[in-house]
């Protein structure tokens, strides 16, 4: 048997459910205002002059031969002199309007269809309004708020500069994958410059993918995480495969892998995320991490070296470029062991999870060496600035919404006119 009870509309969701408000522009509320309040002052004329016509009928028509009323008439008489006033004042509601206005709205939504400038330049496909109040609804805007990554930029991530243990790459011309003195530094496998690369490579979830003509592709979550394991590559620390927890890297022809222990995922409480790898040739154990300045600095060894970073997060922000710091730390066989089991009990708590593991993951995320860090460009899409500034002309305000650091959003903001130059942030 079975048996149901409160389904549809009678449930709590169902009975919960609001009635949509209608969505009308500004010019047909202001319409149906107007109309409503004609149809009000109509309604009071044709009683009044109503009232006053039955008077007037009752006192003085019945003594004018000509007019011919009847002594006693049907009892529907008194409706008749209201009813020709009504069909007189009927014309104070001009039907006609709504028409018009129709007409005026739908060739307004032409005049887009034929603007031969909105056209998008890599499909030929012209723009095309399918709502006839577009242009009133349009109008209308006071406030944009916008999203930058993917909305204002292309969300194509592009690794640009970086510094490692104080040395600066990428500064002369703008890109540090062509810049010698780091492929220099790579090729006479500088120890810093090989485990900022390692760092790079294997400290995401990014899954390599390859093809049957043998080419690697990297399906990753991040922009971000794949701009890093793609400028590692470029760097000949090649991502190859990944079989379960171990990884295979490709380093200038040698094949070297790393087994993942655990892995620290990333959160927006903690700003960074961090790996545990076993080297495999060596059986070291290290701690790998990447995130924000204000997640790493902090956790890491005092001295020049962290102040140098510090500096260098603030000038890559003053370009508008993403910075990540990338640190190291080699962790003891038997201190791994005591916190493994703590992370893999807080794991499996099924109370306060997620700040359990967040405290766990503080006990090891601490005492890091500074590699380096690594400047990311999200490149602006095509005549953003121009956009922006046409439409602020008109009077609509902009809010833009990202979690970049400070100077970061202030050098996009003017980079797009959010901002004139002058302005002070």
């Amino acid at each position: 048997m079975t048996s149901l009870s409160f389904s549809g509309n009678e449930t709590k969701l169902g009975m919960s459910r609001g009635i949509p408000e209608p969505k009308l522009t500004a010019m047909d509320a202001m319409i149906d205002k107007l109309t409503g309040a004609i149809f009000v002052f109509q309604i009071v004329v044709v009683i009044v002059l109503g009232i006053a016509g039955n008077v007037w009928k009752e006192t003085e028509a019945r003594k004018l031969w000509y007019v011919q009323y009847p002594n006693e008439g049907p009892w529907y008489e008194l409706l008749v002199i209201p009813l020709r006033f009504e069909l007189l004042c009927s014309i104070m509601i001009p039907i006609s309007i709504k028409v018009s206005l129709d007409l005026v709205k739908s060739l307004y939504a032409k005049f887009i269809d034929w603007d031969n400038e909105m056209v998008d330049p890599e499909t030929g496909t012209p723009s095309h309004a399918t709502n006839t109040a577009i242009s009133e609804d349009l109008g209308q805007v006071e406030y944009i708020l916008t999203d930058k990554t993917g909305t204002l930029t292309e969300n194509k991530m592009i690794f640009k500069r970086c510094c490692i243990s104080g040395t600066f790459y990428g500064n002369e011309n703008g890109d540090g994958l062509k810049d010698p003195e780091l492929l220099q530094a790579v090729a006479s496998g500088s120890p810093d410059a090989i485990r900022f690369l390692i760092i790079m490579a294997i400290c995401n979830t990014v899954v390599p993918v390859q093809s049957k003509a043998g080419a690697i592709s990297y399906k990753a979550q991040s922009q971000d995480e794949e701009a890093l394991v793609r400028a590692a590559a470029r760097l000949n620390m090649v991502f190859l495969e990944k079989k379960g927890n171990i990884l295979d890297i490709n380093f200038n022809g040698s094949l070297v892998q790393y087994e993942v222990l655990d892995t620290l995922e990333f959160t927006s409480e903690r700003k960074m995320m961090s790996v545990v790898v076993r080297d495999r040739q060596n059986g070291n154990i290290i701690l790998l991490s990447k995130g924000a300045d204000e997640a790493i600095l902090p956790h890491a060894h005092a001295g020049p070296q962290t102040r140098i970073f510090a500096e260098t997060v603030e000038q890559y922000a003053q370009l508008g470029l993403r910075t990540l710091c990338l640190a190291w730390r080699d962790l003891e066989e038997e201190e791994y062991h005591e916190w493994s089991l703590l992370f893999k009990e807080a794991n499996s708590s099924l109370v306060d999870r997620e700040w359990r593991v967040a405290e766990v993951c503080q006990r090891i995320e601490h005492g890091f060496e500074i590699i380096g860090v690594a400047a990311i460009e999200d490149r602006l899409q095509d005549a953003v600035p121009e956009t922006i500034e046409t439409l602020r002309k008109a009077g609509i305000n902009f809010w833009m919404l990202t979690g970049d650091k400070q100077n970061t959003a202030i050098q996009i903001a003017r980079s797009c006119n959010f901002v004139s130059p002058g302005i002070h942030c």
